[in-house]
């Protein structure tokens, strides 16, 4: 089995393996441990329960390992299977410490605002302060108000095709088709997929993250359906690609730069050609970003898990993400 005590040894592999360095995971773990604690007790002191609290099985992995075990799914997306021979466990088991830890990471990370955030409520030990984190879009612009520009960019995810819909009496086969089929199907990808819009700042911090789209949603209506625009100030810059083309016309409050389109049947001029590049340079961050999200490949390979959870995930690896970013920024006296 994997041990962390082991692992934290090797500060190069640990951080290849999980993601985070062990100075990062030993934090991390220390912040979970208050928020499990409170999860647990609620869910013995649930409505219905017949048992005595402390009675039943124990469980195997404590908190550092439990993280250890979703850190690595994050990161590597492995197989339940696969996992359970490295911690020593059944492929249920190990589904279960995942799926019961993520709502907790997210809340201990820097994740970004996302429909549907599952608590975003901090949880401190009641010994110690509850500390600050920019977890919403608003904690940002409040902690930093100098931040007036936002960099937009969608990107997406392979899934599976839609499965067809259930007859409706028993032994009904299902026939046809599924009706939203076309909704997943991306044309630029050849395959169906799940679009999510990232939205960071000048500096690589993912601010929000839109809920899961279909592929062949535009980008516009992904951003008018995300309520973004209405959370930034009156003035703030919106930086898109191409596809946000025609935004300033349904924001006209906000600034909104995109990249010129070339004429049909025409050349750019040197002066737009110029603007351009200018326009890349500052939105090659969002690039940058979701090349860091992609590492985590539960956001890059083949989507294989529940619809519903997608953006859970996505907020997780972008509060690594955030963490990251955070703790390797320079430091300036």
């Amino acid at each position: 089995m994997l041990q962390v005590s082991r692992l934290v040894q090797r500060p190069r592999s640990f951080e290849s393996l999980c993601g985070l360095n062990p100075s990062e995971f030993t934090i991390l773990a220390e912040q979970l441990e208050p928020l499990w604690i409170r999860a647990h007790r609620t869910s013995l002191l649930r409505e219905g329960r017949q048992r005595r609290i402390g009675a039943g099985r124990q469980f195997k992995l404590d908190v550092p390992h439990r993280l250890l075990l979703t850190l690595i799914y994050l990161r590597h997306y492995l197989p339940m299977h696969l996992l359970g021979v490295l911690f020593e466990m059944d492929a249920a088991n190990v589904c279960r410490n995942i799926h019961a830890l993520l709502p907790l990471l997210e809340q201990a990370l820097p994740a970004p605002l996302r429909p549907r955030t599952l608590n975003s409520r901090k949880v401190a030990p009641d010994d110690a302060e509850p500390r600050r984190r920019l977890r919403t879009l608003e904690d940002v612009l409040e902690a930093f108000p100098e931040i007036a520009d936002i960099i937009v960019d969608g990107t997406e995810q392979p899934r599976g095709q839609p499965l067809k819909k259930k007859g409706s009496g028993p032994g009904k086969k299902p026939v046809g088709r599924p009706k939203d089929q076309k909704k997943f199907f991306s044309v630029k990808k050849g395959t169906h997929t799940l679009k999510t819009q990232v939205a960071v700042t000048p500096d690589g911090l993912v601010v929000h993250l839109s809920a899961p789209a279909g592929g062949r949603t535009h980008d516009m209506k992904v951003l008018k359906q995300s309520r973004l625009l209405p959370r930034l100030p009156r003035g703030s810059r919106v930086w898109g690609d191409r596809g946000y083309t025609g935004l300033d016309k349904l924001c006209p409050q906000h600034e909104v730069i995109v990249p010129r389109m070339r004429p049909k049947g025409g050349t750019l001029s040197p002066e737009d050609r110029e603007l351009n590049h200018q326009i890349a340079k500052v939105r090659i961050t969002v690039e940058n970003v979701v090349c860091k999200l992609k590492k985590f490949r539960v956001c890059k390979e083949f989507y294989r898990n529940d619809t519903r959870r997608h953006g859970l995930f996505w907020g997780c690896v972008a509060g690594l993400v955030n963490l990251r970013t955070v703790n390797r920024a320079p430091q300036i006296a």
